[in-house]
């Protein structure tokens, strides 16, 4: 092989395991329902479960927003949810898992997953990604950081 091909070759394995690693800055948390945890600067991740049709419809959510030292802001600043996976226990023990993943624009600040009858939602598994800069304008706006 020349000197060309073989740089054609490295440079398209790269791009292809580059593609399948998927984002280098993707993390993951387990959170119980009911409280939060901070990550990034100022972004928090937030679980609570909501038994009874309310502000939110009936189900269990996970949320990311800005907290910061003068208040907080809905919109995240810096990450933004990629899937959640709940686990639902009942008075015997056993325990099934419902998951949710992000399809869409709201999708990437607020996930849930219906209420599972007979089950008590305990804790949830946050996958959680930096934002993209086309992501970071279409959520935040002008925001200025």
């Amino acid at each position: 092989m020349n000197r060309n091909k073989i740089i054609v070759l490295l440079v398209l394995l790269i791009a292809v395991v580059g593609f399948t690693m998927g984002p280098a800055c993707a993390a993951s948390t387990t959170i119980k329902v009911g409280n939060y945890k901070d990550v990034g600067k100022g972004d928090r991740i937030s679980t609570f479960n909501v038994p009874k049709d309310a502000q939110y419809l009936k189900g269990v959510y996970a949320v990311i927003f800005y907290h910061g030292k003068n208040g907080d802001d809905f919109r995240p600043h810096t990450y933004v949810l990629s899937k959640i996976k709940v686990y639902y226990k009942n008075k015997k023990g056993k325990i099934v898992t419902r998951s949710s993943t992000a399809k869409n624009l709201s999708g990437l600040s607020i996930l849930s997953t219906k209420q599972v009858s007979g089950y008590t939602p305990y804790k949830m598994d946050v996958s959680y990604r930096k934002m993209t800069n086309a992501e970071k304008k279409k959520i935040c706006g002008s925001l200025v950081y």
